[in-house]
């Protein structure tokens, strides 16, 4: 699980320092997680999960995507293809 949690992470493009302030940590006690030194705990998977749309699934047993897509997504899609061919006919 660690190493999904630095390929996130860096997926977003944080900082261990950028990353830690999210959780409201030191970046030392999250290079401590991330090195293994010390536990990542259920709190802090769930809040990496809501707060950067992280699927749960993936960080903690490394199946499925690495971010959660909305059930949404396609609607909106097709609206907006929609709402473009409505202006550009």
């Amino acid at each position: 699980m660690l190493q999904r949690l630095k390929q996130v992470r860096k997926a977003l493009g944080y900082t261990q320092t950028e990353f830690a302030k999210f959780l409201g940590i030191t970046q030392t006690s999250y290079s401590m997680i991330e090195n293994g030194i010390r536990p990542l705990s259920d709190k802090y998977v769930r809040i990496i999960c809501i707060t950067f749309n992280v699927s749960e699934q993936y960080l903690v047993s490394g199946q499925g995507e690495m971010f959660v897509s909305s059930p949404h997504k396609k609607e909106l899609l097709d609206f907006c293809r929609i709402s473009d061919n409505q202006k550009n006919p």
